[in-house]
């Protein structure tokens, strides 16, 4: 039997995710610290630590994708800082490194998806 998996969610997740912070940024939401700073609380590291990781984390390029997430907040938590002290235009910038980071993590996730779905389960 062929294993095949979908990320489309997790990679929904994930976009859902810039498009608050870019909502952030242009004052029309608000953001919590924990979801923020936490790559273990936004709704992608919640699928990934509970569920994702047992299962796929052992792969390369998943071990990558855990690394480009928390960099992903660590970033957020720099823009959520700026933002806070009145420096808009230097968390603005930081957004331009934020899409890179994302643009990353779905790569890390197409990937994962692709490898998942066109090798046989004793190559996983």
């Amino acid at each position: 039997m062929t294993q095949t998996v979908d990320f489309s969610h997790a990679r929904f997740m994930h976009l859902n995710w810039k498009f608050k912070i870019r909502n952030y940024l242009d004052g029309k939401e608000t953001l919590s610290e924990e979801q923020a700073v936490s790559h273990k609380h936004c709704d992608l590291g919640k699928w990934y630590y509970e569920e994702g990781k047992s299962k796929y984390g052992q792969m390369t390029c998943m071990k990558n994708f855990e690394e480009e997430h928390e960099k992903l907040h660590n970033i957020v938590k720099s823009i959520q800082q700026l933002r806070s002290k009145g420096k808009a235009d230097e968390a603005e910038n930081l957004y331009n490194q934020l899409v890179t980071s994302s643009d990353n993590i779905v790569e890390l996730l197409n990937e994962a998806e692709y490898i998942i779905n066109h090798q046989t389960p004793t190559k996983l």
